[in-house]
């Protein structure tokens, strides 16, 4: 197992939980978004069991959506995302969106605030891309005192390298790194 190491000193277990997921929407995850990134339909299939588990017992669920119109964003990549590339690609229902314009899920944003109004302790994180906004929104939950699991097989990027060199440093100093399915698993004893 590749993160055997480090779920060995930290055990994965559920409690006080909500879902958080990134930016899974058309400009990463449509054919003809703006960012499209090849493979991703197989995360979108995990993401969705996610959701669907945790809209079914009840947890909160957050969606968000990049937008990247800040003044950084738009100097490293010469673009914001609009209109209709900030359409979600993933069913549901009940989710809260978190708007961003950073690759950080809490940096100027409501999600705090509404992860404390829930009283969440504990956050299940998946979506794109894992070495930008999953693992930058990842390590600000960390230091914001909230416990991690990354989902690793609902994660995606835009290639292996990417995706598995950041969930590797996420399992060494800030997220228990899991499978979707053993996270569905566990919600449900």
């Amino acid at each position: 197992m590749f993160f055997l190491e480090e779920r060995r000193r930290h055990p994965c277990r559920i409690n006080h939980v909500a879902l958080l997921v990134i930016d899974v929407q058309r400009y990463f995850c449509d054919l003809h978004g703006g960012a499209y990134l090849p493979g991703v339909e197989n995360a979108l299939k995990k993401i969705n069991d996610l959701i669907k588990a945790f809209e079914d017992k009840a947890l909160p669920v957050f969606c968000t959506v990049h937008r990247g119109n800040n003044k950084m964003m738009k100097q490293w990549w010469g673009n914001s995302v609009e209109g209709q590339q900030t359409e979600l690609s993933v069913i549901q229902k009940k989710a809260q969106i978190i708007y961003k314009d950073s690759y950080d899920a809490f940096h100027k944003t409501k999600l705090e605030n509404c992860l404390r109004k829930e009283q969440v302790k504990q956050l299940v994180v998946c979506g794109v891309m894992t070495h930008l906004c999953v693992e930058t929104t990842v390590r600000s939950a960390f230091v914001r005192g909230y416990e991690v699991v990354v989902a690793q097989d609902a994660c995606w990027d835009k290639n292996d390298w990417y995706h598995f060199s950041s969930l590797k440093s996420l399992a060494h100093g800030f997220a228990v790194v899991s499978l979707a399915d053993e996270i569905i698993c566990m919600l449900g004893s």
